[in-house]
């Protein structure tokens, strides 16, 4: 990144615009008082849309963005960082040595207690703020990671049990399966051999019958001649 990218990009994070700090203004009288924007980054994000040709920068822009309506916010009393900081760059947006030099002179005008140390110090002191809230934030989202993967590792146990319960009763019914074919296939060769099962009875039945009718005729014939003979002879 070259300077005049550096300059430009630090002015912006300090609102050196009015269209941010319009902004910044519109924030601060829609939150409720105390209420730092930051706080519930990792709960109230909103869903993610696929990784593009931006990648996260669009998630380091929103935090930036807090991370700037807090400092604001945090605003210390006197000419501190802040103020010092938005002179030097309303004189160069990528200020020298001298320019650092004659705003720290014009400064001490306005405030004569200014000293580079106490600059310093608010500067560390937005730095300390800062830190604090990115590494809450973080704890927050390794907090949150954890409740994630505990949810994942439930649902993912639960649905190992259920499909182990399914692949049981898979198989059982796979079994049972199994076992009516088995008995398909056995009523099937029974069904098959019932014909041959009832051929002999019917064969030795279909037989006597014969042999009925066969007597029948025989005795028959012998009382009708013997009948014809009465007839002949007696009458």
């Amino acid at each position: 990144m070259s300077d005049k990218d550096k300059g430009f990009n630090f002015r912006r994070l300090f609102f050196r615009d009015a269209e941010t700090g319009a902004q910044l203004k519109q924030d601060q009288n829609t939150k409720p008082a105390g209420k730092e924007r930051g706080d519930d980054y990792i709960a109230n994000s909103t869903p993610l849309s696929p990784v593009g040709n931006q990648g996260d920068q669009p998630l380091v822009e929103d935090f930036v963005q807090r991370l700037q309506n807090l400092i604001n916010q945090n605003n210390q009393s006197g000419f501190d960082f802040l103020e010092f900081t938005e002179s030097l760059f309303e004189e160069k947006q990528n200020p020298t040595p001298e320019i650092y030099k004659t705003v720290f002179r014009i400064a001490q005008k306005i405030d004569k207690t200014l000293t580079p140390k106490r600059l310093v110090d608010s500067a560390m002191f937005y730095k300390d703020l800062v830190q604090r809230t990115a590494d809450t934030e973080i704890t927050k989202g390794e907090s949150k990671k954890q409740e994630l993967k505990a949810e994942k590792d439930t649902e993912r146990n639960n649905l190992d049990n259920s499909l182990k319960d399914t692949r049981t009763k898979i198989q059982q019914l796979s079994r049972q399966i199994q076992d009516l074919q088995n008995q398909e296939v056995a009523l099937n060769n029974q069904l098959l051999a019932i014909d041959q099962k009832y051929e002999n009875q019917f064969a030795v039945i279909e037989r006597k019958i014969g042999a009925i009718r066969d007597a029948k005729e025989q005795v028959i014939v012998s009382i009708v001649d013997i009948e014809a003979g009465i007839k002949l002879n007696l009458s």
